[in-house]
């Protein structure tokens, strides 16, 4: 399938690609790897009228680095396949790595950039289809119509939000710099996305996500992401668990714990019950009670073709408890940290 008439131009400055994108507002969309927006231009789900490739912007925008007090910051153009490859985040950030690479497959993960897949649009069966397949429906919300084909009668879009990489950069508590026509600021990963089907996150026209900010990693601490797929390769997240937690010195006793739930809901899922394990061993009773706590919180929707939702929620029980085994795993036998 052909690609839409766009103009294309590839600015060599942040300000010059703000103030495109900012112009040209809704009808100018910025390009990194490509790796999804090419599907959605093919498939006229986005028809804009430029397309602004940021690959030539500063070189602070392709830059990893770490420091003991303040952690690790990654520019929004890191490939996927560079951070997960690198030395310190190999070592300091396990999780991040297994999130990285259950992306897709290797040429994805050589393509895509961070900054691109914390940006990634939420995804429907009734919506991510070809032109052909979408004219036996009605234009859903997403597609500027007024019905939502996954819940009759919905005023909003319920777009499901399917990332592997930001359920657990979230865990570790990232934060992002968002940088504007004039403005800058840095805000908690959290606080970046909707939870709208219809605009995942809240970037603005002419605002570009450049820089990705990981504290560093505590005394004892570790996790893990489980994605559950049918193909290993390809598929985005039916569900993805990412659980993170720290332990006290010479003790099994959780000091922090987090964990955050993927392809479930409209938005990355905190699960809030991870507050009470503080001070508490982590066997047991508590891991059940944390497992049937994620369960009651999943509402997985007919939003993809495989799976039903109903296994995708009773397999949350079961990710979340492997999530957390693997995790203590990780701290308890030494692990990398």
């Amino acid at each position: 399938m052909k690609l839409p008439p766009f103009e294309y131009v590839a600015p060599n400055s942040l300000t010059k690609a703000c103030e495109l994108l900012r112009d040209k507002k809704n009808k100018a969309i910025p390009i990194a790897g490509g790796t999804v927006l090419l599907m959605a231009l093919k498939n006229r789900l986005k028809t804009p009228n430029l397309l602004v490739d940021l690959h030539n912007l500063p070189k602070s925008l392709h830059h990893i680095a770490y420091s003991p007090k303040q952690g690790l910051t990654l520019g929004g153009l890191v490939s996927l396949r560079q951070a997960a490859n690198h030395t310190v985040v190999r070592d300091k950030y396990p999780i991040f790595v297994q999130a990285l690479l259950s992306v897709g497959s290797p040429q994805l993960q050589a393509m895509g950039t961070l900054g691109g897949n914390l940006c990634q649009d939420n995804l429907c069966v009734y919506y991510n289809r070809s032109p052909m397949l979408r004219q036996a429906l009605e234009p859903c919300h997403k597609l500027g119509g007024k019905i939502c084909h996954t819940i009759s009668g919905s005023k909003t879009c319920w777009a499901t939000y399917c990332g592997d990489v930001a359920p657990a950069l979230l865990a570790l508590q990232a934060k992002v710099k968002i940088i504007g026509p004039g403005s800058e600021k840095v805000i908690p990963l959290q606080k970046f996305y909707t939870a709208d089907g219809k605009k995942p996150n809240i970037l603005k026209p002419g605002e570009i996500l450049t820089e990705i900010q990981v504290p560093p990693p505590r005394p004892r601490s570790g996790g893990a992401y489980l994605k559950l797929r049918i193909r290993k390769a390809i598929d985005y997240p039916l569900l993805g668990a990412a659980f993170w937690h720290s332990l006290r010195n010479g003790e099994a006793v959780c000091e922090e714990a987090t964990l955050v739930l993927t392809g479930v809901e409209r938005a990355p899922l905190f699960i809030q019950e991870t507050e009470t394990l503080k001070g508490r061993r982590l066997e047991g009773k508590i891991i059940e009670d944390l497992a049937e706590a994620a369960y009651r919180r999943a509402h997985p929707l007919h939003t993809v073709c495989e799976l039903t939702p109903k296994y995708r929620k009773d397999m949350v029980r079961v990710y979340v408890r492997e999530a957390v085994r693997l995790a203590l795993q990780q701290v308890l036998k030494g692990g990398t940290l």
